[in-house]
This record gives C-alpha cells, structure tokens and sequence, in this order.
C-alpha cells in the first residue's frame, strides 16, 4: 500500500519536474524569440538647423542729378523806329536885284537873267535888274529812322543740381531656419518589430538583411 502511494508521488513529481522544464524551455525560446536577436533598422528624420542666406534689398541712396532749367534774365533789344523829325530843308529861290552903273558909266550888257530897266539920254544902259538865285531854309516834317532800345525778358538754359533719393540693390545675410532629412538608425526585434535597447546580431540574420 505504501509503495503505490510512493509511485503515485513519485510519477507526479516527475510529471511536475517535466511541465516545469517544459514551461521554462518554452520561457526562454520565447524571450529568446522577444529579445534577441535584434536587426538594424534604417529611417530618415527630418531635423531643424540654422543657415546662412544671402538675399538682395533695395537700399536707398542721395545723389545728386543734373537737369535744365529754363532761367529769365533781363536784357535790352535794339529795333528801328520811323519817327517824325522837324529840319529845315534848303531850297532854291529867286529875288530881283537892281545894279545902277556909276555915273557917266553904262552897261554894255546885262548878262543872262537881266534885263536893262533904265538907259541914259544917249540910249545906254545905265541900269540892269537881275533874277539871281538865292538859297533858302524851310522846316518840314520828315520820317527818320531811329535806332531805340527797350528792356526785354529773355529765357536762357542753365544746367542745375538737386539732390535725389535713387535705390540700389544691395546684397545682405540673415540667418534662417530649415529642415533636412539625416538618416538614423535603430534596433529593433527581428520578428516583432519592437525597439530594442541593445544590439545582437547573428551572422545568419545580417546576412538575410543584407
């Protein structure tokens, strides 16, 4: 009676000893499926960075700018004027005059523009009258051309200066902000997928990555 009771606890002693190896073999092939090994996974990440750029502004600058200008200035113009002018203007006139020969003297002749108007008791002539040009002056109005002067407002082109705001461009840097895609790699399980915190590999699974 005590034997079978001793073969009972030994059979379940067994049988418990056998789920025990078996549960920690199916244990460890399962962490060791979880855990390891790992393989290596390849990703980009896109990172933020500071760079440098070079741009172009417009820039303001004086200069100064020539132009023309029209510029009035006084002067004097000279023109011909017919004005009415009085001057005494000579003439041709004539008058009589009497030339009495001296006594017991006659004229044998008159001359030209003469006429004898008086003779002696033996018929000579002892007086002559005479038409004799003579020169006169009288005052007439005539036109005559004056030169005057009168003041008169001209324009003359002067080449001036002003002072101008003109742009330029001008090449500047700041510092921007932007992204760039760096490769990052990571380990994770070999059949799961997980991150892991370690690497292991074996040559067998490198190989099939590869």
């Amino acid at each position: 009676m005590f034997r079978k009771k001793d073969e009972k606890e030994s059979e379940h002693k067994n049988r418990s000893n056998l789920y025990f190896f078996i549960g920690l073999g199916v244990f460890l092939l399962i962490t060791f499926i979880v855990i390891a090994p790992t393989e290596t996974h390849h990703y980009e990440v896109e990172v933020s960075y500071i760079d440098t750029e070079t741009y172009t502004e417009k820039e303001p600058y004086e200069t100064q700018e020539s132009y023309q200008a029209q510029e009035p200035y006084q002067d004097v113009d000279y023109y011909t004027d017919n004005v009415p002018v009085e001057e005494s203007v000579p003439y041709t006139d004539y008058e009589t005059v009497v030339y009495n020969a001296p006594p017991e003297q006659y004229y044998s002749s008159c001359g030209s523009d003469c006429t004898c108007t008086d003779y002696s008791w033996t018929g000579d002539c002892i007086q002559c009258t005479c038409s004799v040009a003579v020169t006169r002056y009288k005052i007439q109005t005539v036109y005559q051309e004056i030169q005057k002067e009168r003041p008169v407002t001209k324009y003359r082109t002067l080449t001036k200066y002003r002072t101008v705001t003109k742009y330029r461009d001008v090449e500047k840097t700041r510092e921007v902000m932007k992204t760039k895609m760096e490769p990052r790699q990571m380990e994770v399980n070999w059949i799961l997928g997980f991150k892991m915190p370690f690497k292991l590999h074996f040559p067998y699974i490198s190989n099939e990555n590869e």
